[in-house]
């Protein structure tokens, strides 16, 4: 099995300019590690979900609750909580307090998803949720 961690694709514009969730968690996880700082900061508690809920389907085998092939039915689970976690983890600016190294644009509070993304006065905010598309999209997921 392989655990993945993503985003759900998602199209949105910015000034004209059409990307979407996938393209913008690549160029993130490229330069700044954000997926993997959060896997490292919170290996053990996603380790202990994915054994919780994987426990939880076999439990659910043996007594016959389940009566398709588990791999199959192991493809298909997500994890709501460690996708909580993830959104926590970005809200609480647990990235910036790891590397020491806030982004640019956060420490300006630029926020592209009020009218006046630029507009002074609204003060910091956590990097990698100006949007709150980038946050609301990630997910957890296994394969086979």
């Amino acid at each position: 099995m392989i655990v993945h961690l993503g985003v759900v694709d998602v199209a949105y514009t910015e000034d004209d300019k059409l990307t979407t969730t996938g393209k913008v968690a690549g160029i993130l996880e490229a330069n700044y590690g954000v997926m993997r700082t959060f896997v490292e900061l919170h290996e053990d508690e996603i380790g202990d979900e994915l054994v919780n809920q994987l426990m939880g389907m076999l439990e659910s085998a043996k007594q016959g609750k389940l009566d398709e092939d588990i791999a199959e039915r192991v493809a298909d689970i997500h994890f709501p909580k460690i996708q909580a976690m993830f959104r926590n983890y970005l809200d609480a600016g647990e990235w910036e307090k790891t590397s020491g190294q806030p982004t640019q644009v956060a420490l300006d509070g630029v926020r592209h998803s009020h009218k006046r993304p630029y507009a002074n006065g609204k003060g910091p905010r956590p990097s990698f949720i100006d949007t709150g598309l980038y946050r609301s999209s990630f997910r957890t997921w296994v394969s086979k």
